[in-house]
């Protein structure tokens, strides 16, 4: 172990990212702090308010360019300059948009560089912002321009074991992290911790939503609510425009108890979902993107003790198919709610809480997953 951190300890890793933000939870809080708890010379390079020291790992502060169209035609230029500003032996590159500048840092600056597959490129084919039309031709131009460049960087990270698969025809070097709940999550829901039976009477979805599923869902939590009317719901985590969506669309009397809020931090993430009872998860595999996709609240409402009720996504099946503390359920509005109003009933879900739980910490951990990623680094750093 000694002789691991040793190594570990010669290298600077740069984690460079210019569509996310520095504290994005996948690239500082699971991957960065977990490497760096392991040993590991990590830095983030990103938009942040300031440089400074985030969870432990140093941030080197970058501008937001909220424009997407400039941003994408600036990136090669920053991702370079990052590398360099950095001086890093090893740059971990997390958007699709930098692409260029990983294989140019490669070529021109003659260091090792790994692309990090945060989503499968169908994901663009569900965007509402993104004309129906132009969805297609589109995913398939980004697929090409993915392939072309990922197949001659030094290494590529993708987050399921299906998108690994896909990764490894073109880039033999592919590992997966995947996105379990990371450690500094784990101890603030640890400090947060509120047993079942004191929490707030409330479900939570967390995380961003296409319109199509926030109608889905906004039906279901109608009738819900007028069934427990001692209940509330939440989103947590709305981009703008969907939150714009909301306020336009849900009225009435209903917004007494149904509530949809902006983004709010990694960690204020596992304090909230400590203090409610319920937790949900809606994906229809209307998409190629789910379909190889895990969506990571579900292991997040697990380790803060929510029971939890979630449509049949195939990867998600494989993890939790048998935790008696997870309800699948169809993609009806109807039977969604029926399985909802079974956790809600009289009786105290404390044990199943408890059983959420245990399930998590036992089942997912995102250390192995630091451990693969670094193994992937050594297999790199001394070729």
């Amino acid at each position: 172990m000694n002789e691991e951190r040793e190594f570990a300890s010669r290298y600077r890793i740069a984690h460079i990212t210019t569509a996310h933000c520095a504290d994005d939870p996948r690239i500082l809080f699971r991957e960065a702090a977990a490497l760096r708890e392991a040993g590991w010379d990590v830095v983030v390079v990103g938009p942040a308010a300031a440089s400074g020291n985030i969870a432990g790992v140093p941030v080197l502060a970058t501008r937001r360019i909220s424009n997407r169209m400039v941003r994408a035609l600036s990136a090669t230029f920053l991702g370079l300059r990052a590398v360099w500003r950095s001086e890093a032996a090893l740059a971990h590159f997390h958007d699709r948009e930098l692409l260029p500048a990983a294989l140019l840092s490669r070529w021109l600056l003659r260091r090792k560089a790994v692309f990090d597959s945060h989503e499968d490129v169908s994901l663009f084919a569900v965007r509402d912002s993104i004309p129906r039309w132009m969805k297609k031709p589109l995913t398939a131009v980004i697929g090409g321009f993915d392939r072309f460049f990922a197949s001659r960087l030094d290494g590529v990270v993708a987050p399921t074991r299906l998108l690994q698969d896909r990764y490894r025809s073109i880039a033999p070097r592919t590992e997966t992290f995947v996105n379990y709940p990371a450690p500094a999550f784990l101890r603030a829901r640890d400090a947060a911790w509120v047993p079942w039976r004191q929490r707030r009477r409330e479900v939570l979805h967390v995380g961003t939503l296409r319109v199509s599923r926030l109608r889905f869902l906004v039906e279901v939590a109608r009738r819900f609510l007028d069934q427990h009317r001692d209940w509330t719901w939440t989103f947590v985590g709305m981009h703008p425009p969907v939150r714009e969506w909301f306020e336009r669309n849900v009225t009435g009397d209903i917004r007494q108890r149904l509530f949809g809020e902006a983004m709010v931090s990694h960690l204020e993430i596992a304090d909230r979902l400590c203090h409610a009872r319920l937790g949900v998860n809606f994906h229809p595999l209307d998409s190629p993107h789910i379909r190889v996709a895990i969506p990571l609240k579900v292991f997040e409402y697990l380790a803060c003790g929510l029971p939890v009720v979630t449509t049949r996504v195939p990867l998600l099946m494989e993890l939790v198919q048998d935790c008696p503390a997870v309800r699948i359920c169809p993609e009806t509005a109807g039977e969604y709610e029926a399985a909802l109003d079974a956790l809600a009933s009289g009786e105290d879900r404390s044990d199943l809480s408890e059983t959420a739980r245990m399930f998590s910490d036992t089942r997912f951990n995102c250390g192995q997953e630091a451990q693969r990623l670094a193994d992937l680094y050594r297999r790199i750093l001394v070729e």
